[in-house]
């Protein structure tokens, strides 16, 4: 231990999951200095549902940790996710994407009248299509260094490897469950934890990734929750897994339900399904039979409770919050896993040098704090637009759903749409969701805006649709390119993080 010396050179994770593992492999990665130890209970169980991601989880890592490519696809066997489609906005069979690879929105609109015609990505979604193309003499081109896409990602199978590589890369696993965690006289930090072999272990930092627990940051230390519930008004999901009969959507589906919406994250070998409600407004029973009566096959359902909100500290005296014991919010984005990349990195790039060290703690919480928030308040714009049913629970949200700090963001909209056509006045780094992801959902769930012209004359349009289409009819279904790529040299694959002009880079 280096008590004396006043330098960190310890640190303990408690808690394994996605949080715990990805912590403790960048940790090794970026500071392998550091001695990291993860402490992980073998009672308690990972939730254990299909997770959607963003294309940041791509580029960590690819980029970041410098994971093998195809390794990761043999062990984990990911499926490609070129962004959501939202069924949502408007009455009846409406839908539109929201795609990872933007393009001139409005000029979609204008031009073509198909909202969903911006970019390759978005067609790739409506086509149910993968970056993967053939020519009429059956040569195969690849896409993927050029097209932005995320994992769905099995959880099971995605924290089996990473805790494979936690071991090869010297992380120490401890399998024990820790029955005591004892804070220092002030209660400002965490003095030393106790596990249940009796032994006491000290280290000079803890990450608690005790999920919605907070067993550290909030029931040993103390932090704050701020809840919410005045914005995301759900608080219970339905989850279950239904056969797709082979078929893999390039895609994560957001339906509009009664009283939410549900999820579909695709995985090779069926669809991982999840119903977000309020209990306000359904019963549990009343969820599932919903839920069953549109998923023939449906197998057996669990109920996840959770509340939304953040703690209001993500770094107390020796004590950081990873996941979902700093904060939390429905999946409609798939922002787990990215947040926790953007708190990973937040620590790695301001890891203290000395204890004496305590200035950065308040900058990196108020960072991070504003993107939880910002993502709170990104995901009420769903909420507060969405006309697709008329139920009690959607006409409370059209009501009452609080916009906080996207307000301005959406006023400026309706004066001048779209936002990506001028230079960005809301531009921050790290930026979770920025203009291209508001003109997207105010778009999409047909806001009312001021136009402004389009971005490229009519007959350049054209011509650009018509090339998209083309390419978008060429490709490949997500499950035959999978097959393709197995009997394809593994440089075709490889090409998505050695191309000179790949997108997979970070930051």
């Amino acid at each position: 231990m280096t008590q004396a010396s006043g330098e960190y050179r310890t640190v303990g994770i408690i808690g394994g999951g996605t949080a715990g593992y990805l912590t403790a492999l960048a940790l090794r990665k970026k500071l392998p200095h550091l001695q990291v130890t993860l402490i992980e209970s073998p009672t308690i169980p990972i939730i254990g549902v299909g997770e959607g991601t963003t294309p940041i989880m791509v580029k960590f890592l690819h980029a970041y940790l410098e994971r093998d490519v195809h390794e990761l696809y043999e062990k984990v066997q990911p499926t490609w996710k070129f962004g959501v489609k939202f069924e949502w906005g408007q009455p009846g069979d409406y839908y539109f994407n929201y795609a990872f690879h933007p393009g001139p929105i409005l000029d979609a609109v204008y031009y073509g009248g198909e909202f969903n015609e911006y970019s390759l990505g978005s067609l790739l979604i409506s086509n149910q299509r993968a970056p993967i193309v053939t020519n009429e003499g059956g040569q195969l081109t690849s896409l993927i260094d050029r097209i932005p896409f995320a994992y769905h990602l099995d959880n099971g199978r995605f924290v089996a490897y990473l805790k494979e590589q936690a071991v090869r890369d010297g992380v120490e696993l401890l399998e024990r469950s820790v029955t005591e965690f004892v804070p220092t006289e002030d209660g400002e930090s965490l003095d030393h934890i106790v596990t249940d072999d009796g032994e006491e272990r000290r280290f000079d930092l803890y990450v608690d990734c005790t999920g919605f627990r907070a067993e550290i940051m909030g029931e040993t230390l103390g932090s704050p929750f701020h809840s919410y519930e005045g914005s995301l008004f759900c608080d219970r999901a339905i989850v279950a897994n239904v056969p797709h009969g082979g078929h893999i959507k390039p895609f994560t589906t957001a339906e509009t339900m009664n009283a939410g919406w549900c999820w579909n994250t695709p995985s090779v070998e069926d669809d991982h399904r999840g119903y977000v409600f309020s209990s306000q407004f359904l019963s549990d029973d009343e969820a599932a039979e919903e839920m069953r009566s549109k998923n023939e096959g449906m197998g057996d359902h669990r109920v996840i409770r959770f509340k939304t909100g953040r703690r209001e500290h993500f770094w107390k005296g020796n004590v950081v919050a990873i996941g979902n014991s700093y904060g939390f919010v429905e999946p409609l984005e798939s922002t787990g896993l990215h947040m926790i990349i953007l708190e990973i990195n937040q620590l790695v790039l301001n890891f203290p040098r000395s204890k004496k060290d305590t200035a950065i703690r308040g900058i990196v919480n108020r960072t991070l704090n504003a993107h939880w928030d910002d993502v709170r308040w990104f995901l009420a714009v769903h909420y507060r637009f969405n006309k697709k049913l008329d139920t009690p629970f959607w006409q409370a949200c059209r009501n009452a759903v609080d916009l906080g700090g996207a307000q301005e963001r959406v006023d400026l909209f309706q004066e001048r749409t779209p936002l990506t056509y001028r230079q960005s006045q809301f531009f921050k780094p790290e930026e979770v969701f920025g203009d291209f992801a508001y003109d997207v959902l105010l778009l999409g769930q047909r806001v009312q805006g001021r136009y402004l012209e389009a971005s490229q004359p009519r007959v350049e349009w054209q011509k650009r649709v018509e090339g998209l289409r083309q390419l978008a009819g060429s490709a490949l279904t997500q499950e035959r390119a999978f097959e393709t790529l197995a009997g394809a040299p593994p440089q075709i694959l490889g090409s998505m993080v050695t191309s000179p002009n790949t997108w997979v880079v970070w930051p």
